[in-house]
Protein backbone atom coordinates (compact mmCIF):
# COMPACT_ATOMS: atom_id res chain seq x y z
CA UNK A 1 0.00 0.00 0.00
CA UNK A 2 1.35 3.44 -0.95
CA UNK A 3 1.67 6.19 1.63
CA UNK A 4 -1.02 8.17 -0.19
CA UNK A 5 -3.40 5.21 0.00
CA UNK A 6 -2.56 4.83 3.67
CA UNK A 7 -3.43 8.49 4.27
CA UNK A 8 -6.69 8.12 2.35
CA UNK A 9 -7.65 5.08 4.42
CA UNK A 10 -6.99 6.98 7.64
CA UNK A 11 -9.21 9.82 6.46
CA UNK A 12 -12.00 7.48 5.37
CA UNK A 13 -11.94 5.44 8.56
CA UNK A 14 -12.18 8.42 10.90
CA UNK A 15 -15.51 9.13 12.57
CA UNK A 16 -14.99 12.86 11.96
CA UNK A 17 -12.59 15.17 10.16
CA UNK A 18 -11.27 18.67 10.57
CA UNK A 19 -9.28 19.46 7.43
CA UNK A 20 -7.02 22.52 7.66
CA UNK A 21 -5.89 23.58 4.19
CA UNK A 22 -3.34 26.20 3.21
CA UNK A 23 -4.31 28.00 -0.01
CA UNK A 24 -1.42 29.04 -2.30
CA UNK A 25 0.84 26.11 -3.14
CA UNK A 26 -1.49 23.65 -1.40
CA UNK A 27 -5.04 23.98 -2.73
CA UNK A 28 -3.92 25.95 -5.80
CA UNK A 29 -0.65 26.13 -7.73
CA UNK A 30 1.72 29.00 -7.01
CA UNK A 31 1.41 31.71 -9.67
CA UNK A 32 3.92 34.38 -10.81
CA UNK A 33 1.87 37.07 -9.00
CA UNK A 34 -0.84 36.86 -6.32
CA UNK A 35 -3.45 38.23 -8.72
CA UNK A 36 -2.72 35.64 -11.40
CA UNK A 37 -3.71 32.57 -9.36
CA UNK A 38 -6.26 30.44 -11.17
CA UNK A 39 -8.02 27.90 -8.91
CA UNK A 40 -9.00 24.61 -10.57
CA UNK A 41 -12.49 24.94 -12.07
CA UNK A 42 -13.78 22.06 -9.95
CA UNK A 43 -12.45 23.40 -6.62
CA UNK A 44 -15.74 24.93 -5.47
CA UNK A 45 -17.65 21.78 -6.42
CA UNK A 46 -15.18 19.55 -4.57
CA UNK A 47 -15.36 21.72 -1.45
CA UNK A 48 -19.16 21.63 -1.46
CA UNK A 49 -19.16 17.85 -1.86
CA UNK A 50 -16.56 17.49 0.89
CA UNK A 51 -18.74 19.45 3.30
CA UNK A 52 -21.65 17.12 2.58
CA UNK A 53 -19.74 14.27 4.23
CA UNK A 54 -20.99 13.59 7.75
CA UNK A 55 -18.87 15.16 10.49
CA UNK A 56 -16.47 16.80 8.03
CA UNK A 57 -15.43 20.41 8.62
CA UNK A 58 -13.01 22.40 6.45
CA UNK A 59 -10.92 25.50 7.15
CA UNK A 60 -8.73 27.36 4.67
CA UNK A 61 -5.73 29.28 6.02
CA UNK A 62 -3.63 31.73 4.06
CA UNK A 63 -1.20 34.58 4.14
CA UNK A 64 -3.65 36.35 1.85
CA UNK A 65 -6.10 38.83 3.30
CA UNK A 66 -9.54 37.58 4.24
CA UNK A 67 -11.01 39.75 1.50
CA UNK A 68 -8.88 37.99 -1.11
CA UNK A 69 -9.84 34.56 0.20
CA UNK A 70 -13.51 35.50 0.01
CA UNK A 71 -13.08 36.27 -3.69
CA UNK A 72 -12.00 32.67 -4.28
CA UNK A 73 -14.22 30.96 -1.69
CA UNK A 74 -17.74 32.47 -1.57
CA UNK A 75 -19.81 32.53 1.61
CA UNK A 76 -22.17 29.97 0.07
CA UNK A 77 -19.45 27.40 0.78
CA UNK A 78 -19.51 27.07 4.61
CA UNK A 79 -15.81 26.73 5.33
CA UNK A 80 -13.90 28.63 8.00
CA UNK A 81 -11.42 31.16 6.62
CA UNK A 82 -8.25 32.42 8.29
CA UNK A 83 -6.56 35.24 6.41
CA UNK A 84 -3.31 37.13 6.94
CA UNK A 85 -1.73 34.12 8.71
CA UNK A 86 -4.56 33.87 11.21
CA UNK A 87 -4.87 37.58 12.03
CA UNK A 88 -8.30 37.62 10.37
CA UNK A 89 -10.92 34.95 10.95
CA UNK A 90 -14.35 34.21 9.58
CA UNK A 91 -16.36 31.24 10.78
CA UNK A 92 -19.22 29.92 8.63
CA UNK A 93 -22.24 32.18 8.89
CA UNK A 94 -20.51 34.65 11.21
CA UNK A 95 -18.98 38.11 10.87
CA UNK A 96 -15.24 38.36 10.34
CA UNK A 97 -13.02 39.26 13.25
CA UNK A 98 -9.46 40.54 13.60
CA UNK A 99 -6.97 39.89 16.38
CA UNK A 100 -5.01 43.06 15.56
CA UNK A 101 -6.38 45.82 17.80
CA UNK A 102 -3.19 47.83 18.37
CA UNK A 103 -3.68 51.21 16.67
CA UNK A 104 0.02 52.13 16.84
CA UNK A 105 1.10 48.94 15.07
CA UNK A 106 -1.67 49.36 12.50
CA UNK A 107 -0.54 52.93 11.80
CA UNK A 108 3.07 51.78 11.43
CA UNK A 109 1.99 49.08 8.97
CA UNK A 110 0.07 51.69 6.96
CA UNK A 111 3.09 54.02 6.96
CA UNK A 112 5.41 51.18 6.02
CA UNK A 113 3.25 50.22 3.04
CA UNK A 114 3.22 53.85 1.89
CA UNK A 115 7.01 54.05 2.21
CA UNK A 116 7.37 51.09 -0.16
CA UNK A 117 5.38 52.66 -3.00
CA UNK A 118 8.60 53.48 -4.86
CA UNK A 119 9.72 49.85 -4.52
CA UNK A 120 6.54 48.78 -6.27
CA UNK A 121 7.84 50.47 -9.43
CA UNK A 122 10.96 48.31 -9.50
CA UNK A 123 10.87 45.55 -12.16
CA UNK A 124 9.39 42.34 -10.77
CA UNK A 125 8.60 43.74 -7.30
CA UNK A 126 5.03 43.67 -5.98
CA UNK A 127 4.02 45.30 -2.70
CA UNK A 128 0.86 44.04 -1.02
CA UNK A 129 -0.75 45.73 1.99
CA UNK A 130 -2.98 43.12 3.61
CA UNK A 131 -4.15 45.24 6.52
CA UNK A 132 -2.58 43.08 9.22
CA UNK A 133 0.69 42.75 7.32
CA UNK A 134 2.73 44.14 4.42
CA UNK A 135 4.30 41.75 1.91
CA UNK A 136 6.88 42.10 -0.83
CA UNK A 137 6.70 39.57 -3.67
CA UNK A 138 9.82 39.22 -5.83
CA UNK A 139 9.30 36.06 -7.90
CA UNK A 140 9.63 38.01 -11.17
CA UNK A 141 12.60 40.18 -10.16
CA UNK A 142 16.24 39.56 -11.08
CA UNK A 143 18.86 38.78 -8.45
CA UNK A 144 20.31 42.30 -8.25
CA UNK A 145 16.88 43.89 -7.87
CA UNK A 146 15.95 41.40 -5.15
CA UNK A 147 19.16 42.16 -3.23
CA UNK A 148 18.49 45.91 -3.21
CA UNK A 149 14.79 45.39 -2.47
CA UNK A 150 15.71 43.32 0.59
CA UNK A 151 17.93 46.14 1.86
CA UNK A 152 15.15 48.70 1.40
CA UNK A 153 12.52 46.48 3.02
CA UNK A 154 14.62 45.77 6.10
CA UNK A 155 15.92 49.32 6.57
CA UNK A 156 12.45 50.88 6.33
CA UNK A 157 10.97 48.24 8.63
CA UNK A 158 13.68 48.69 11.24
CA UNK A 159 13.00 52.45 11.31
CA UNK A 160 9.41 51.94 12.51
CA UNK A 161 8.66 52.91 16.12
CA UNK A 162 6.93 49.61 16.84
CA UNK A 163 9.42 47.44 14.93
CA UNK A 164 10.38 45.52 18.09
CA UNK A 165 6.77 44.33 18.27
CA UNK A 166 6.90 43.04 14.69
CA UNK A 167 8.67 40.33 12.76
CA UNK A 168 9.79 39.76 9.20
CA UNK A 169 8.95 36.33 7.82
CA UNK A 170 10.22 34.93 4.53
CA UNK A 171 8.40 32.41 2.31
CA UNK A 172 8.46 31.32 -1.32
CA UNK A 173 9.70 34.44 -3.13
CA UNK A 174 7.95 36.67 -0.61
CA UNK A 175 8.84 38.45 2.61
CA UNK A 176 6.36 39.95 5.01
CA UNK A 177 6.29 42.35 7.95
CA UNK A 178 3.63 41.48 10.52
CA UNK A 179 2.96 41.81 14.26
CA UNK A 180 5.02 39.35 16.30
CA UNK A 181 3.17 36.20 17.20
CA UNK A 182 0.72 36.53 14.31
CA UNK A 183 0.89 33.16 12.61
CA UNK A 184 -1.18 30.23 11.44
CA UNK A 185 -0.63 28.49 14.75
CA UNK A 186 -3.00 30.98 16.39
CA UNK A 187 -5.70 30.14 13.86
CA UNK A 188 -5.09 26.40 14.23
CA UNK A 189 -5.42 26.56 18.01
CA UNK A 190 -8.68 28.50 17.71
CA UNK A 191 -10.10 26.12 15.09
CA UNK A 192 -9.14 23.00 17.03
CA UNK A 193 -10.87 24.40 20.10
CA UNK A 194 -13.96 25.83 18.41
CA UNK A 195 -14.47 24.09 15.06
CA UNK A 196 -13.68 20.42 15.64
CA UNK A 197 -16.76 18.33 14.77
CA UNK A 198 -16.18 15.97 17.71
CA UNK A 199 -13.58 15.26 20.39
CA UNK A 200 -12.29 12.21 18.51
CA UNK A 201 -12.32 13.77 15.04
CA UNK A 202 -9.08 13.44 13.10
CA UNK A 203 -7.37 16.79 12.46
CA UNK A 204 -5.21 17.07 9.34
CA UNK A 205 -3.19 20.10 8.26
CA UNK A 206 -2.05 20.40 4.64
CA UNK A 207 0.68 22.97 3.90
CA UNK A 208 3.57 23.65 1.56
CA UNK A 209 5.74 26.44 2.98
CA UNK A 210 7.64 27.46 6.10
CA UNK A 211 4.74 29.67 7.26
CA UNK A 212 2.75 26.46 7.70
CA UNK A 213 5.17 25.14 10.30
CA UNK A 214 3.49 27.28 12.95
CA UNK A 215 0.28 25.47 12.03
CA UNK A 216 2.02 22.10 12.30
CA UNK A 217 3.38 23.02 15.74
CA UNK A 218 -0.05 24.04 17.07
CA UNK A 219 -1.70 20.72 16.22
CA UNK A 220 -2.74 18.49 19.13
CA UNK A 221 -1.47 14.96 19.68
CA UNK A 222 -2.84 12.52 17.13
CA UNK A 223 -3.25 15.09 14.36
CA UNK A 224 -1.60 14.58 10.97
CA UNK A 225 0.77 16.90 9.14
CA UNK A 226 0.81 16.67 5.34
CA UNK A 227 3.40 18.41 3.19
CA UNK A 228 2.25 19.38 -0.31
CA UNK A 229 5.55 19.36 -2.15
CA UNK A 230 8.87 18.47 -0.57
CA UNK A 231 9.68 21.64 1.37
CA UNK A 232 8.10 20.47 4.64
CA UNK A 233 8.65 16.75 4.08
CA UNK A 234 10.99 16.35 7.05
CA UNK A 235 8.37 17.78 9.42
CA UNK A 236 5.38 15.93 7.94
CA UNK A 237 3.69 12.58 8.48
CA UNK A 238 2.77 12.31 4.80
CA UNK A 239 3.86 14.00 1.58
CA UNK A 240 1.79 14.80 -1.51
CA UNK A 241 3.56 15.94 -4.64
CA UNK A 242 1.32 18.85 -5.65
CA UNK A 243 -2.06 20.58 -5.33
CA UNK A 244 -3.30 18.25 -8.07
CA UNK A 245 -2.45 15.23 -5.92
CA UNK A 246 -4.25 16.82 -2.97
CA UNK A 247 -7.40 17.25 -5.07
CA UNK A 248 -7.03 13.63 -6.19
CA UNK A 249 -6.89 12.60 -2.53
CA UNK A 250 -10.07 14.57 -1.79
CA UNK A 251 -11.82 12.97 -4.74
CA UNK A 252 -10.88 9.58 -3.31
CA UNK A 253 -12.35 10.62 0.03
CA UNK A 254 -15.64 11.47 -1.71
CA UNK A 255 -16.03 8.03 -3.28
Amino acid sequence: MSRKDELLNRLKSSSGLLLLLDFDGTLVDIAPTPDSVIPPPELKIILRQLLERPMTYVAILSGRSLLELQEFIPSTIPVALAGCHGCELQMPGELEQSILDDEEIQQDLDNFAASLEELADWPGIIIEHKGCAVAMHYRLADETTVEHAFEEFYSKAEALESYEEMEIVEGKDVMELRPSGTNKGIAVSFLVENFRPSDNALIVYFGDDTTDLDGFDALPEGALRVSVGEKLADQADYVLSSPDELLELIRGLLQ
